[in-house]
């Protein structure tokens, strides 16, 4: 991470931040209804300080974010694909990619393809899109969804389901803090896309500031440290 420090422009408003408070490790953490801790509080942090801001987050349930980068309540949400999001936004470049994986139980048949767990229920999380599955699957694609992915890890350790969709950075996270150590089969690939953000056509922030921002987090290497 490149350690030179940008001058602050006094008469710049706070960057204003979305962040879900659904997003579990390694995202985001939440006390007291702050963020904490997480990827999308080194980002914000960082993405601020190149544009010479102060930051300001804004914890918000996941169906409200849309409605507030609609009304100008935030500037922007970061790490989301196009799709995910409905609303007349301005997109970033791309700042990462994003894995969906199927994790399955090693105790239920292991599925060789997606197909395989057609008609069966899987573990999903309410208000997210799975394209990959929906084109792969169809009216086939059957989801049971929880409220965040932690409830489908306990889902799944419960025997309440055999087979969920999660990210992979998550699922590694988890694995390597010794959070979830139930046994599974290797893990099938659901979708890959690229992640931006997403900035309000109300915000003060202009697209171009915002893309010189990440571009530079790319080339010196901060983005990568944050996967």
């Amino acid at each position: 991470m490149c350690c030179a420090l940008l001058t602050l422009r006094v008469d710049a408003a706070p960057l204003r931040v979305l962040v879900d408070t659904s997003a579990s490790m390694p995202y985001a953490r939440f006390e007291g209804g702050e963020l904490q801790e997480g990827l999308s509080r080194d980002l914000g942090i960082e993405l601020a300080r190149r544009l010479g801001r102060e930051v300001q987050f804004v914890p918000v349930a996941r169906k409200r974010l849309t409605t507030m980068l609609q009304a100008g309540q935030a500037d922007l949400v970061c790490g989301y694909a196009r799709h995910w999001l409905s609303g007349p936004f301005q997109w970033s470049r791309p700042m990462a990619q994003h894995e969906d994986i199927l994790i399955t139980r090693a105790d239920a048949p292991a599925p060789r393809r997606l197909s395989d767990v057609a008609d069966q229920a899987v573990g999903t999380i309410a208000g997210f899109r799975y394209s990959g599955a929906e084109r792969q699957l169809g009216t086939r694609f059957v989801r049971d969804d929880g409220p965040d992915a932690q409830a489908l890890l306990r889902r799944l350790a419960a025997k309440r389901i055999s087979h969920a969709i999660v990210s992979r950075s998550y699922l590694e996270f988890q694995r390597s803090q010794g959070l979830f150590t139930l046994a599974m089969h290797t893990p099938l690939l659901v979708d890959k896309v690229a992640l931006r953000c997403a900035l309000s056509q109300d915000s003060e922030l202009h697209l171009r500031e915002l893309d010189e921002a990440l571009s530079a987090m790319q080339k010196d290497g901060f983005l990568s440290q944050q996967r």
